[in-house]
C-alpha cells in the first residue's frame, strides 16, 4: 500500500474521531441512525477526495471542494433543523484541511532516487516518475559512473535507488549492496513499476516471481481466507436487504421491457478451475448469442434500454450476492470469465489461469482500475491488476477497493 493509501486511511480515522467527540460536545445524541447518517457523509467525503492524500500534497482545489461539500452539508443541516450537526460540519470543515495541510507538510515528501541504466526502461520509469509527483531524480548513472554512488548517496541524501539493466557485474553489485547496507531502498525494473503503478508487468515476469516474490498470503493464509469469507457473507447479507426494493422494480422493468426471463444464468470458471452458475439480472436482448460466443462491446446493441443503465450503476450484478452468499464468489476478486474465453485467453497471454487460485469476485482492483474492455489486449491489462491484487490482498486492500467500487457506480464509469 503506497504512503499516500496509509496517509489517507489514517487522515480518515482522525476525522472520524474528531466528528465524534464534536458530536458528544455539541449534545448531538449517538444512536443507531446518527451512525448510519454518520458514515454515509463519510461515503460522500471519500467519493469527492475530501480525505484523499494519494498526490502527497495539499492543493487549493482540495480546500475549495471541501468547502464547498461542507457548506452544503451544513445548509442541508439548517434546513432539517439540526443547528447542532451544521456546528459540527463547520468544525470539521475547519478540521479537515488542518489536518490534510500538516500531513502533507511533515509526512510526505519528494523521495530523492538515483536510477542506473539508461535504456529504454529508464525512461518508462522517469516518465512515471513526473507523473506520480512524489520522487525527484537527482542522477541517472551508467555502469561505469557508479564507482562514487556512496558519495552521491551522501550528497544528495538518496532514500531509493532503480536499476533497470537485467546484468550487473560482481564488483558493481557490492557498490550497491554497501550502500542498500544503509538503508537506501533497492528496486529492480520490476519491482518499481509495480509499487508505483500499482500492477504487474505480466510480459516480464517469469516463474521465479511467484515463487520467491513476497506476498501472496491469501493463497496460503487461513486466518485471512476465514475473515475474507466471513466479512462475505454478512456484507452480502446486508446489501441484499438494503438492495431488495432496487432488485423487485428492476425485474418488473426488464419484464416489461423486453420477453424473455429476468434472470441471465451462465456457467463461469472460478477458484480451482471449478464451474458455476453465476446469476445476473439480463441487460440483453434473448437471442444476444445467437451466432455463438462474442465480447461485449463498449456501445452493443444487443443491450437492452434499461440493460445499459443497469450495467452503468452494477445493478445487473447485485444477483450475484447469491454467490457470494454461496461461497462461489466474494466480494474482491478477479471477475469470472467464461470457458470459451479462458481457453482462448490462457493460448495468448502467460499466468493467465493463475486468476482463479482466488475466488471470483463481484468487484476487483482491474475494475475500479481499468476501463471497460473486450479484446485479448484488455484481459492482459486486467490481468495485471489482478496479479497485483492476488499478491498483496489483505482486508484494508478490500475495503478500500469497496470505496472506490462506491465512486465508479455514483460517477457513471461502469460499462
Amino acid at each position: 500500500m503506497s504512503i499516500g493509501s496509509r496517509l489517507t486511511i489514517f487522515n480518515t480515522l482522525l476525522n472520524l474521531i474528531f466528528f465524534y467527540f464534536l458530536s458528544f460536545i455539541f449534545g448531538i445524541d449517538i444512536n443507531l441512525s446518527f451512525i448510519i447518517l454518520i458514515f454515509g457523509i463519510f461515503i460522500i467525503y471519500y467519493i469527492f477526495n475530501i480525505y484523499n492524500m494519494e498526490k502527497g500534497k495539499y492543493q487549493f482545489s482540495d480546500l475549495l471542494y471541501s468547502f464547498f461539500l461542507n457548506l452544503l452539508l451544513v445548509i442541508v443541516a439548517l434546513l432539517v433543523n439540526m443547528k447542532e450537526l451544521a456546528f459540527v460540519f463547520i468544525d470539521i470543515f475547519i478540521l479537515q484541511n488542518i489536518i490534510k495541510y500538516f500531513l502533507a507538510k511533515f509526512f510526505v515528501k519528494k523521495n530523492n532516487v538515483i536510477i542506473i541504466g539508461k535504456n529504454k526502461e529508464s525512461e518508462v520509469i522517469k516518465r512515471i516518475i513526473n507523473e506520480k509527483d512524489i520522487y525527484n531524480v537527482v542522477a541517472e548513472l551508467n555502469f561505469q559512473e557508479i564507482e562514487n554512488i556512496e558519495e552521491l548517496v551522501e550528497k544528495y541524501d538518496v532514500e531509493r535507488i532503480i536499476i533497470t539493466e537485467n546484468i550487473i557485474k560482481e564488483s558493481l553489485i557490492q557498490k550497491i549492496l554497501s550502500v542498500k547496507l544503509k538503508g537506501v531502498k533497492t528496486y529492480n525494473y520490476i519491482n518499481f513499476f509495480e509499487k508505483v503503478e500499482e500492477k504487474v508487468l505480466v510480459n516480464r515476469i517469469n516463474e521465479e516471481w511467484f515463487l520467491f516474490g513476497r506476498g501472496f498470503n491469501i493463497l496460503h493464509d487461513n486466518f485471512q481466507k476465514r475473515l475474507k469469507r466471513i466479512f462475505d457473507f454478512l456484507l452480502a447479507i446486508l446489501i441484499f436487504i438494503l438492495t431488495f426494493p432496487i432488485m423487485l422494480v428492476s425485474a418488473v422493468i426488464i419484464k416489461l421491457e423486453s420477453k424473455g426471463p429476468i434472470l441471465f444464468i451462465q456457467e463461469r470458471i472460478g477458484l480451482g478451475n471449478k464451474s458455476f452458475k453465476i446469476v445476473k439480472f439480463r441487460s440483453m436482448t434473448v437471442d444476444a448469442e445467437k451466432n455463438g460466443p462474442q465480447w461485449a462491446q463498449k456501445k452493443d446493441n444487443r443491450v437492452t434500454k434499461f440493460g445499459k443503465f443497469m450495467r452503468k450503476t452494477r445493478i445487473d450484478e447485485l444477483p450475484q450476492l447469491w454467490n457470494v452468499i454461496k461461497g462461489e464468489m466474494s466480494f474482491i476478486g478477479p471477475r469470472p470469465e467464461r470457458k470459451y474465453f479462458i481457453d482462448i485467453l490462457e493460448k495468448e497471454i502467460p499466468y493467465y489461469n493463475v486468476r482463479h487460485s482466488v475466488k471470483p469476485g463481484l468487484t476487483g482492483w482491474a475494475q475500479v482500475k481499468y476501463p471497460y474492455g473486450a479484446s485479448v489486449e484488455d484481459a492482459l491489462r486486467k490481468l495485471e491488476y489482478d496479479l497485483f491484487y492476488i499478491k498483496h490482498q489483505n482486508f484494508i486492500f478490500d475495503i478500500i477497493i469497496i470505496f472506490k467500487t462506491v465512486k465508479t457506480v455514483v460517477f457513471g464509469k461502469g460499462r
